[in-house]
């Protein structure tokens, strides 16, 4: 008797229905392909991953976040702010830029913006001589033959010389230094040429210092001329 075929076999069991993927995973796992398909990309084309660059804090938001920074730039303020107060109201002793080297004069003093008055030049040659400072009061003078005719006049055997005599005649340094012009030397002059004799001014504390010829060279006024004075 022959068997049936197949009459021995198991039944096939049915097959259980594959377990249903999170969305979630599923997204999460294509991710991850694309990934590995990106470095297989550039481990064929030799494209090396870039490292990702650091985020830190800018340099120049630390420096503003820096109270040293502040404080710092606070007292550059001040520092400003007081050399120019100090500058507008009480101006500089010597106005300029005076040619000087361990030989005494070398040229005349540039920059003083008026012929007369306390600032300008013949105020600050009577100044000088208050306080026998021969270099800036010597450098006033253009020429070296304006000064030697200063220095005969007072028999001295050159400018910074006669300068020292003078104020040894000084009796009040403080007078002296602050003397007074006319109200018409101070203003503005319409020329580039003025002369100024000390016998029309105010002067208290000391010798009287001549008749000044002032001019305009470049920016600046300078003595180009002198003379004795017949008040002294």
């Amino acid at each position: 008797m022959t068997d049936e075929p197949g009459k021995d076999l198991a039944p096939r069991q049915p097959q259980p229905p594959a377990p249903q993927m999170d969305p979630e995973q599923f997204k999460q796992f294509q991710a991850f392909q694309r990934f590995q398909e990106f470095q297989r990309y550039q481990e064929a084309t030799g494209q090396a991953p870039q490292p990702p660059k650091p985020q830190g804090k800018r340099w120049w938001l630390v420096v503003l976040g820096s109270r040293l920074f502040w404080r710092a730039l606070t007292f550059l303020f001040i520092v400003i702010a007081a050399t120019w107060a100090y500058n507008h109201y009480f101006g500089t002793d010597d106005p300029g830029d005076i040619a000087q080297d361990s030989g005494g004069v070398t040229g005349p003093a540039q920059g003083l913006s008026a012929p007369a008055g306390l600032q300008g030049t013949v105020g600050m040659f009577y100044k000088h001589v208050s306080f026998a400072d021969t270099t800036r009061a010597c450098t006033l003078f253009l020429r070296d033959d304006t000064r030697q005719k200063f220095a005969n006049a007072h028999g001295a055997s050159d400018c910074a010389a006669a300068v020292k005599e003078l104020k040894a005649k000084v009796t009040s340094v403080d007078k002296y230094q602050q003397i007074m012009f006319p109200p018409d030397m101070l203003k503005t002059p319409t020329t580039t040429k003025v002369t100024i004799n000390s016998c029309e001014l105010t002067v208290e504390g000391g010798p009287r210092l001549g008749t000044f010829v002032v001019e305009k060279v470049g920016s600046g006024w300078v003595i180009t001329d002198w003379s004795p004075s017949t008040c002294g």
